[in-house]
């Protein structure tokens, strides 16, 4: 057991737990050890321990006293006189002096650096000129901070100075910007730091250049490379934090900008050039306006002399010693930042070397991500290049001959880019393949999903050309295939099946591709040695391009025999499934002669013991589309009846294992027939693009469905879901399968097999109601019935509104308050809402008029429930029915009586929430019944003044003057869209100002 931690009573226990601090120990301990340690540091005698630790020998108990420094900085300031102000000052920059001159590790000297910055921020105007002061200090001039006038120059100082006084210096003004960039100086009350960092911008623009400054000739043999290092990135803290504030540049930013070049000179050194590439990287991409036109040029004389070409040989080849990443960005960031002159002056000699670096960053060698690492990083560059040509005006260069146009160079060089990458693109063999992770696949395939998008922003430039060059390259393939390059041929083509310009010779390369031997040699037995992936890019590329077959329906024969061949592959079955199911979508009107032959392909596909689940839920799709197009109901008849035949199969499989306590396994089949079910449906609906003649004549002739063998065919689809439903136990999710098949009928607006007589849905969902767990889609679905036998020309269903308004009262009587189960209570607030447009009669009229006042007092709660969808679809129910105007006297009557009966109380619940009891988001849907109500009912000012004149209501921080200015304003608006603003308002009175939000709010 380890020994209880004490809170130390001496210098010699705090350094030991300090010491212990950095031991292994369990978390616990830790924990435990620094929480003593926080409390001693936060402690009146922070100020002394912080002092006397940075005297120990050990480099940790010193990183501790500097850190002790700093929280007393951040926690005590406020408490230091003015004249202790200059002690600490003092004090620190004399442990700096010290613990530099003896040697103290960077980790230490940097903290007591970042301790200096914090003093700095806490007190600016004791400290105004800290950079000149430091730099006087650590060259042996240390004197107060208000006389450094009396000290020699800056740069007579730095020039005597040793590169380690300099590198602490550098350190300190790197750490001091850190420091005041976390300060909000975007607030007036911090402006003054900006100031306080323009004033000793000059001494560290003399720093920094002393730092950089090139050797002289002949004296290379005295380069202090890390003196270098330290410049440049001091260097970059002060182009970026000139860069990135949010007020106008310090006045020193053209100084700073001077250095530049001389900053960009160090690229061509071994140790500084990594520094060197990763500052002009960084901000090419995000501050490139650091850079003047010369910066640019000279840039480009670097990135394009020799030094340039044979490090980017070197990185090619893969030289060791060589990191190609720093140095390949810094190419990629020049050339983007430098896309429109690149693009306008294709024929200039720095140009074309460095579009050579750009193509050869596609050859580099190995798979993308996985070995190679560059090609990944040229996306941007080609996408920006081809943007701009696109965009771009472009005239022709005088004197140059075929192919000179700066356009025609362009769309060139993008050309090629684009046989580079569909070079690099190409599957692994799978011994290959086998031996990468999953971050290298992922990578990898992230790749070729960048390319695609590569080639649909360049299609609209290349055009037909390119497409056809893709076409004709697998063409020439079949005499020895190479499936890899022909895989990355057709996932080219799958790339570009929506950026098809309709011209002609798209079509015609097309037909040449699917009129060639391809999907016969992939179905063929010989295609077991063709790779997977290939199989299933082609797989998909049939997909892609049904439009296509839906012009040209005599190459669908070879295709679909592909698809359906394929469909026995459980690794393709799919993505052929989802071919087929898009073929025979588009395609379908001429598809109908395939019927046999896809149906029997089915069947063979269903008694395969791996066919896939979602496979045969597109298929039953798929097949049910080209029934659709059959002309009469009659012909569907039995197509339907077979297909039907087949998932009755896999009913019997259900039933089965229910029988034999194999529950979990017949509840996944049962899903599965009802996924079958509801895609047979879907599937039989009339396309949205086709035209549906609506006939309300009550005396037209029984439809096909209406007829002995329609109503066969749908007592059997109604058998087998109540046949499941009932093994399953009314199983939640089993029900809410089926009322996914009901629902498919509901969206029809003709007859068809799934379009169910109302008495037939409505008994299935009032015995479910009465059995199932799964209420709230119960009611659902009965809502959604109800719509839709609400529109034009739809058979009215008024005995089965009311049996299905009976459930849902019966609900209301059972859950009492909308609270109980507020997903139930949404349910029935949208299933009273669906009432009110057609079937308004069947709410008004229902009997007994008790039950009918427990169901409006259910809604009226549901106004006042926390759950915003209840309020919200609560809110929409009385603002409609407020608002509801009927040709019927007797029914508008009814309506009026309960609008005045219900009136008082809804007026309490608005008040009430808009008052401060609702979230102040759901004003806006309480707003709406309270327009209506204003508008429509003249005895709406009674009602609210009732409820609003209480004493302390609807809240205490409101006096009456407030709540008489809140009524006539709504009054006076008479249900305006004005309202909501001003129940806003009224709401923030109610909770107070503290309650508001940031931005305002309209309505």
């Amino acid at each position: 057991m380890e020994p209880e931690i004490k809170y130390p009573t001496s210098l010699e226990d705090v350094v030991r737990l300090v010491q212990r601090l950095y031991q292994p120990g369990s978390p616990a301990t830790v924990n435990k050890v620094q929480e003593i340690l926080q409390q001693v540091q936060r402690s009146a005698d922070g100020w002394t321990l912080a002092d006397a630790l940075l005297g120990n020998p050990d480099q940790q108990v010193q990183f501790f006293g500097a850190l002790t420094f700093i929280v007393k900085l951040n926690s005590d300031w406020e408490s230091l006189a003015e004249a202790d102000v200059f002690v600490l000052l003092d004090t620190l920059i004399g442990w700096l002096i010290r613990l530099v001159s003896a040697g103290a590790t960077t980790m230490v000297v940097k903290k007591l650096c970042s301790t200096l910055a914090v003093f700095f921020t806490r007190f600016p105007d004791k400290w105004t000129h800290c950079t000149r002061h430091l730099i006087c200090c650590l060259c042996d001039h240390r004197t107060p901070p208000d006389a450094i006038d009396s000290c020699p120059a800056t740069q007579e100082l730095l020039e005597k100075a040793t590169s380690t006084q300099k590198i602490v210096a550098l350190w300190f003004s790197a750490i001091f910007l850190e420091e005041v960039s976390k300060i909000d100086t975007r607030n007036i009350k911090n402006h003054h730091f900006r100031e306080k960092v323009s004033l000793n911008a000059d001494e560290a623009i003399l720093l920094i250049e002393n730092a950089i400054a090139l050797p002289k000739e002949g004296n290379g043999s005295h380069l202090d490379t890390r003196l270098v290092t330290e410049g440049l990135q001091c260097f970059t803290s002060w182009a970026y934090y000139s860069m990135r504030t949010f007020v106008a540049p310090i006045p020193a930013i053209d100084k700073l900008k001077a250095l530049n070049t001389r900053a960009m000179e160090w690229l061509q050194y071994d140790e500084t050039s990594e520094t060197t590439s990763e500052f002009l990287t960084d901000a090419l991409i995000n501050y490139s306006s650091f850079f003047s036109e010369t910066d640019k040029q000279v840039l480009q004389h670097h990135l394009t002399g020799p030094w340039a070409m044979s490090n980017f040989r070197a990185v090619l080849a893969g030289e060791d010693g060589t990191d190609p990443l720093q140095f390949v960005r810094l190419i990629i960031a020049f050339a983007e930042a430098s896309v429109q002159r690149i693009a306008k002056t294709p024929r200039d000699a720095q140009t074309e070397i460095l579009m050579q670096m750009m193509h050869g960053m596609l050859t580099a060698p190995g798979y993308p991500v996985v070995e190679d690492e560059i090609s990944p990083q040229t996306f941007e560059f080609w996408s920006s290049l081809v943007e701009y040509l696109l965009d771009g005006e472009f005239p022709v260069t005088e004197g140059e001959n075929h192919g000179g146009s700066a356009m025609e160079e362009g769309k060139r060089h993008v050309f090629q880019a684009i046989q580079e990458y569909w070079a690099k693109i190409k599957i692994p063999p799978v011994s290959i393949a086998e031996s990468w992770n999953k971050d290298a696949r992922e990578g990898f395939t992230s790749f070729r999903k960048d390319f695609a998008d590569l080639l649909e922003t360049a299609y609209p430039l290349l055009q037909a050309p390119l497409f056809t060059k893709f076409v004709n390259h697998i063409l020439g393939c079949f005499v020895a295939p190479d499936w890899e390059d022909i895989e990355a041929t057709m996932f080219c083509l799958n790339s570009l099946s929506d950026s098809l310009t309709e011209q002609p010779s798209e079509d015609e390369a097309l037909e040449q591709l699917f009129g060639s031997p391809l999907f016969t040699l992939l179905a063929s037995s010989e295609g077991n040695n063709i790779p997977l992936k290939a199989r299933r890019t082609a797989v998909n590329l049939i997909g892609s391009y049904a439009d296509f077959f839906e012009r040209h329906s005599d190459f669908l024969p070879a295709v679909l025999n592909y698809l359906f061949t394929t469909l026995s592959s459980p690794s393709l079955a799919r993505n052929a499934s989802k071919s087929i199911s898009q073929l025979c979508s588009s395609c379908r009107d001429t598809l109908t002669g395939e019927l046999s032959t896809f149906l029997y392909q089915y069947e063979i596909f269903t008694h395969s013991p791996s066919a896939d689940e979602l496979a045969k839920e597109r298929v039953v799709c798929a097949i049910s589309y080209v029934i659709q197009a059959l002309l009469t109901d009659e012909e569907k008849a039995s197509p339907i009846s077979i297909l039907l035949g087949l998932i009755q199969k896999d009913v019997e499989v259900c039933l089965s294992l229910a029988q034999q306590g194999e529950f979990d396994a017949a509840k996944d089949t049962a899903l599965l027939v009802m996924r079958c079910l509801t895609s047979m449906g879907r599937g039989l609906q009339v396309p949205e693009d086709e035209p549906i003649l609506l006939d309300s004549d009550k005396s037209r002739p029984l439809s096909f469905w209406e007829q002995e063998k329609g109503i066969m065919i749908q007592t059997q689809i109604v058998h087998m879901i109540h046949a499941l439903v009932v093994a399953m136990q009314e199983d939640p999710e089993v029900v809410d399968a089926a009322c996914c098949v009901f629902k498919t009928g509901f969206a029809e607006s003709s007859p068809g097999a799934f379009v169910f007589p109302p008495h037939v849905t409505t008994n299935f969902l009032l015995e479910r109601a009465a059995n199932s767990r799964q209420v709230e889609t119960i009611v659902a679905t009965a809502a959604t019935m109800i719509s839709s036998y609400s529109t034009q020309g739809a058979t009215s269903i008024v005995p089965q509104a009311r049996a299905l308004l009976e459930m849902v009262v019966a609900l209301v009587e059972k859950y009492q308050e909308p609270q109980t189960d507020p997903d139930v209570a949404q349910s029935i607030m949208d299933f009273l809402n669906r009432l009110l447009f057609k079937y308004v009669e069947v709410l008004v009229n229902f009997e007994p008029k008790a039950r009918t006042e427990r169901l409006l007092l259910f809604a009226l709660n549901s106004v006042a429930v926390k759950e915003t969808l209840v309020k919200k679809a609560a809110s929409t129910f009385w603002s409609n029915l407020v608002s509801l105007r009927d040709d019927r006297p007797e029914v508008q009557t009814a309506i009026d009586s309960i609008v005045q009966a219900c009136g008082p109380v809804l007026a309490e619940k608005l008040v009430w929430g808009i008052g401060g009891g609702a979230a102040r988001s759901d004003v806006d849907w309480l707003s709406e019944p309270l327009k209506k109500l204003v508008f429509k009912q003249p005895r709406t000012k009674s009602w609210l003044s009732a409820v609003l004149f209480r004493p302390g209501v609807p809240s205490p921080k409101v006096t009456d003057a407030d709540k008489r200015l809140f009524l006539e304003k709504v009054m006076s608006l008479r249900g305006a869209k004005g309202t909501t603003q001003i129940a806003k308002e009224f709401w923030l009175q109610c909770r107070g100002n503290e309650f508001g939000y940031a931005t305002p709010q309209f309505d």
